[in-house]
């Protein structure tokens, strides 16, 4: 079993401020639908059409991963990392949110699972797997060119193994404030697109073998080694003639050379930290660790591990609130893993607080305070049908909310946070006061797209979702933005 957090918080329940015990604080509005009982719980033999706060304006019929920029938003379809097939990007004009129109489409090649935009006052770029947009003339993207990210060839290399297994590299995507270096998970890659004309001059950088000597466990000693006498296992890997990447062709043995660094990350607003979360899928490959949040200094060289704490990665973002830093981060998957298609552990939330992170126990998202590299857990983002107490309640209702992707509406400032809880739909939560969250609104009309993480206008106080039935926009209702303290 995976090991427990020990700073992990109990639930807040003053937090929820609930009339009801276990029912949502969300602000509805008078024609909403509210949930009929437990936050988050869809009874048994009900379909999911609630909404609490929050109201869908416009819908097309296109399933996928989104972004947005302007009066555009992204979809993306099609893609398959396992076949590392990119699939193409719908583009969308928003301009009307009531009546979304498709404008035309763009191919990706490389998979990832999720897309990237990053905007500034001197470029608008989107990346997707290895393909790089510009997309100041939102209507119109332009293709920029491909990262080379290196086909690594290990044969069967675990997905959060740390980088290996061909077509998976890369995963999540991040790009820095600046919009000139793209960051990669399942390990920490960077490549740096400074020079948007010129994508030959796109520098990948390898950080594995930097870190891996700052990571305890057996591979400390294998690269150590292998610095001394002149060996760099990330050069030699990238070489498609290389020995080590031939390496690995069993997950015990991939598990000895490489640690698993990262299944998601983010960069903080002056671009000198990577904020790196793992996943640790139980089992022998490894080694039944619980999972970490590391904190990277990459401005030195090597890059420097300045921080640590307990806590999954699945889905990580960085913010500022508050005059101090701070991350939310979450597993994925619960009790209805397959076990035996999975190496890892189905979760179960009949077990109380504190709970394993590893996947298969994603049931809420955890805040941490990163304010000077000193990393700690502070509270967390649930839902009451996760709570012990309603377990049974969650068991005969045969659905399995758990939590994949989100995203903050401003890291600068943040205000909220809309979390994915798959069953649960799409849970908007007041991070202000980051020690104390409150739900504020909810949309669940059926689980949404994995890997959609999603889009905020903030002008028009609308978010692009990645619904499991198509492109939804959706509008926050009047008393949510006074709750919130937003202008629109």
């Amino acid at each position: 079993m995976a090991a427990v957090l020990p700073t992990q918080p109990a639930p807040a329940k003053a937090a929820q401020e609930s009339p009801r015990a276990g029912f949502s604080p969300a602000l509805c509005g008078s024609g909403d639908v509210r949930e009929p009982d437990i936050q988050g719980n869809v009874p048994k033999g009900q379909t999911a059409a609630y909404n609490c706060g929050v109201t869908r304006i416009g819908e097309l019929p296109i399933v996928g991963v989104v972004q947005g920029y302007g009066m555009c938003a992204y979809v993306r379809t099609g893609s398959d990392m396992g076949n590392n097939r990119g699939g193409e990007v719908h583009v969308i004009d928003v301009r009307n949110p009531s009546k979304p129109v498709e404008v035309g489409r763009v191919p990706v090649k490389m998979a990832s699972e999720t897309m990237r935009v990053m905007v500034t006052k001197e470029r608008a770029v989107l990346v997707s797997g290895s393909s790089v947009y510009d997309i100041r003339d939102c209507m119109h993207p332009v293709l920029l060119g491909e990262i080379k990210w290196p086909p690594l060839t290990i044969g069967d290399g675990p997905p959060s193994g740390g980088g290996g297994g061909a077509g998976l590299l890369p995963h999540d995507l991040r790009l820095n404030r600046t919009g000139t270096k793209v960051y990669a998970s399942l390990g920490l890659w960077e490549a740096d697109i400074t020079d948007l004309k010129d994508p030959e001059s796109w520098k990948i950088t390898d950080y594995r073998c930097d870190l891996a000597p700052q990571v305890p466990g057996p591979w400390q000693e294998v690269h150590r080694q292998g610095q001394k006498a002149g060996i760099n296992l990330c050069n030699d890997l990238a070489n498609a003639k290389g020995a080590n990447s031939r390496v690995g062709v069993s997950r015990i043995q991939y598990a000895l050379v490489w640690p698993t660094l990262s299944h998601s990350l983010d960069v903080n607003d002056d671009g000198t930290r990577v904020y790196l979360g793992d996943q640790k899928i139980e089992g022998p490959h490894n080694l039944g660790e619980t999972p970490k949040i590391r904190i990277v200094d990459i401005t030195k060289r090597p890059v420097q591990i300045v921080g640590e704490t307990d806590g999954p990665g699945h889905g990580l973002d960085w913010f500022r609130a508050g005059g101090r830093e701070y991350i939310i981060h979450s597993n994925e998957l619960g009790s209805s893993m397959d076990a035996a298609a999975s190496p890892g552990i189905p979760g179960d939330t009949c077990r109380p607080y504190p709970r394993p992170s590893a996947d298969g126990w994603g049931f809420e998202v955890f805040v941490s305070d990163v304010t000077n590299d000193q990393a700690r857990n502070v509270s967390m983002l649930r839902i009451a049908i996760n709570d012990p107490e309603y377990c049974e309640a969650r068991k005969a209702s045969g659905l399995d909310p758990t939590v994949a992707y989100h995203l903050v509406d401003n890291p600068e400032k943040a205000t909220f946070a809309a979390v994915n809880f798959g069953s649960a739909g799409l849970r908007i939560f007041d991070i202000r006061n980051p020690v104390k969250p409150s739900e504020v609104a909810y949309f669940n009309h059926g689980p949404m797209v994995h890997g959609g993480v999603g889009y905020y206008d903030a002008a028009r106080g609308l978010i692009y979702a990645a619904g499991g039935t198509g492109f939804w926009i959706l509008k926050l209702e009047p008393q949510v933005i006074a709750r919130l303290g937003l202008k629109t």
